[in-house]
């Protein structure tokens, strides 16, 4: 007579865990139970099946035999193998147990006296960033209050949840006084937490700094803290993700004849070539000029927006001259100036 694979009965394997297994029991134990399966001999046969496996696979004595020895054992077999009279489960328990699994409260399983351990609770705060500290990276101590101690919430007893009847069913659900939690914050401690700040963050970064959060409840780990980046604006840069934008002044002579003007950059100054015939408002590239890239070590671009400065006065000497370049203007067969003039003389006749 071949062996039974009591792990193919359940629909487990050897690694699958003493809960995993107990999970996978109730809910086939469910499905094929005799009260749901009236005068279905196919599904008695399968109930047997699944409550034998579980006897074995359910014991971590007689599983470790049954891994060694398969379904004979070293003497032969296992006690209790089938079931019969009290050996079948209530279906009322089977029920009240399998929906009690996915409960989340913080107090004890059905299946062990172990109180569950639970992560604390996240911390969030936020720290402001001068333009140049978010752009060149820095160390900020920020000044937390973090959960310590617990103490037993009364209204669950410490379970995380509250049971009430429902007809057949008993169900369960989260303590609405403790939040699920099953304990609340007795006692807090102030703490200062360095926090290394990398080069290119931005308004709305968010940094993660593991187990600075609450104290873990019932010897859970620790929170996390999480601090949110604000930027203040810099006077002089605008910033577009990894890309700076800044304006610089340049007067007509140097928007005619071109030249090198000196700008600055998030590395001091830098030079700048404007060709001849730059128009107001043109952009001009300096390529890694930006901001580092948070994530990689890309640079981004500085982009120079020109703005040609008029000068409401000017002196004697440089009327002259200027009504002197009008005239030269005037005199070509083509200039943006006589074409305007001529169309707003065939407009208006």
């Amino acid at each position: 007579m071949s062996a039974k694979d009591y792990y193919s009965v359940l629909g487990v394997n050897k690694s699958s865990s003493e809960d995993e297994i107990k999970k996978a029991y109730k809910k086939l134990a469910l499905k094929y139970h005799p009260d749901r399966n009236k005068n279905d001999k196919k599904a008695e046969e399968k109930f047997k099946e699944i409550n034998e496996a579980y006897q074995v696979l359910g014991d971590s004595e007689r599983k470790n035999q049954y891994d060694t020895f398969g379904t004979a054992g070293p003497q032969g077999g296992f006690p209790g193998g089938g079931f019969s009279g009290s050996g079948i489960p209530d279906i009322e328990d089977l029920i009240n147990d399998f929906f009690g699994q996915g409960r989340r409260g913080g107090g004890r399983s059905r299946s062990s006296s172990e109180p569950t351990r639970y992560k604390g609770r996240d911390l969030r705060y936020e720290v402001v960033l001068d333009f140049n500290e978010a752009v060149i990276g820095t160390k900020k101590n920020v000044a937390i209050r973090r959960a310590k101690t617990y103490k037993t919430c009364n209204a669950c007893n410490g379970a995380g949840e509250v049971n009430y009847s429902q007809g057949f069913f008993s169900v369960s659900r989260s303590c609405g006084s403790c939040g699920g939690a099953g304990a609340f914050s007795e006692s807090t401690e102030n703490k200062n937490v360095e926090v290394k700040i990398p080069p290119g963050v931005d308004n709305g970064t968010r940094l993660r700094v593991r187990s600075e959060g609450d104290a873990g409840i019932n010897g859970g780990p620790s929170g996390d803290l999480y601090v949110d980046i604000l930027v203040k604006d810099h006077p002089f840069f605008k910033r577009e993700e990894e890309n700076i934008m800044c304006e610089v002044p340049i007067s007509i002579p140097q928007a005619v004849l071109g030249g090198k003007i000196d700008i600055p950059t998030l590395e001091g100054k830098s030079e700048l070539k404007i060709p001849p015939g730059v128009q107001p408002g043109q952009m001009m590239r300096l390529k890694g000029k930006g901001i580092k890239s948070l994530n990689s070590n890309s640079h981004g671009d500085l982009y120079v927006k020109l703005e040609l400065v008029i000068p409401k006065t000017v002196s004697s000497k440089q009327k002259k001259l200027m009504e002197d370049f009008q005239k030269e203007v005037d005199k070509e067969a083509k200039n943006p100036f006589s074409e305007y003039l001529g169309k707003i003389k065939d407009f208006f006749s």
